[in-house]
């Protein structure tokens, strides 16, 4: 990846903010040693992690939503698509699988949930974690326990609360980049999203920033003022959920970093 997280990382340390930049990038799952005096190395290969995957089977109980939850990190930003006995399930759960547009420079950490509300036969759920040319995968089997199988009318509705199925937990880009940050929820009636700064301020007070109907917040020309700790807020009538994403911009020195290589060899 970029020596992004290197020079972020030292970058922070002189502006104060290590304490906070570490315990964040910590979501990364990458070494994150501060360096003050890191030097930029060379660019490694794009990656992909699987974080976290459903078990190997699950019982689902009839009159009940299952949620199959997956995590990945990678560089550029990981997407999250999931199938049914190898079949996409965008058809069931359109929120949980679309396409989130990425940077090939940026790195996020992201969570990715799909809602199970009924199951007749044993199914192979999978979970197919996307960063450019790599994927990772993890499978699980869900199958029905013994209880009937009428549905009511209020499951057939559910999830009534907000759900929020993506997000991005931690997420990294170049500085100047426009950049989409997820925050994909579910429930009956349609809940509405909202985004607010690290400061609590509402993220429409920008003119850079906007959220889409999809709940996504797009930044325009991310600036290193944009540094911070977002929160998307889901609501209707039945309640009210939140997720927190951090956002960090980073200086782009990758051509620095390819001349201090090239002269040293």
């Amino acid at each position: 990846m970029y020596c992004l997280v290197l020079i972020l990382a030292a970058a922070a340390v002189v502006g104060g903010r290590a304490a906070v930049v570490s315990r964040h990038m910590k979501l990364l799952d990458i070494d994150n040693h501060i360096d003050t005096n890191a030097v930029p190395t060379r660019r490694t290969k794009p990656f992909i992690k699987l974080i976290r995957g459903p078990a190997a089977s699950i019982a689902h109980r009839p009159g009940t939503t299952l949620e199959l939850t997956c995590e990945a990190v990678a560089e550029p930003a990981p997407s999250v698509h999931w199938f049914k006995n190898d079949a996409p399930v965008y058809e069931y759960d359109k929120e949980s699988s679309e396409v989130i547009p990425t940077n090939p420079s940026s790195v996020a950490r992201i969570s990715s949930t799909l809602l199970v509300s009924r199951t007749e036969e044993p199914a192979h759920y999978t979970c197919l974690a996307v960063a450019g040319v790599h994927s990772a995968r993890a499978s699980t089997l869900v199958y029905r326990t013994d209880g009937s199988t009428e549905s009511s009318e209020r499951s057939k509705l559910v999830p009534l609360a907000p759900r929020i199925l993506v997000s991005y937990k931690m997420f990294v880009d170049t500085i100047g980049s426009d950049v989409v940050v997820p925050c994909r929820a579910r429930g009956h009636p349609r809940p509405s999203v909202s985004w607010q700064t690290s400061d609590g301020q509402d993220v429409n007070d920008d003119p850079r920033m906007k959220v889409l109907r999809s709940g996504d917040l797009v930044i325009s020309s991310l600036r290193w003022a944009d540094v911070g700790e977002y929160t998307c807020r889901a609501a209707n009538l039945f309640g009210s959920t939140e997720v927190k994403t951090f956002i960090y911009p980073a200086t782009e020195r990758k051509a620095q970093a390819d001349n201090e290589i090239k002269s040293s060899e």
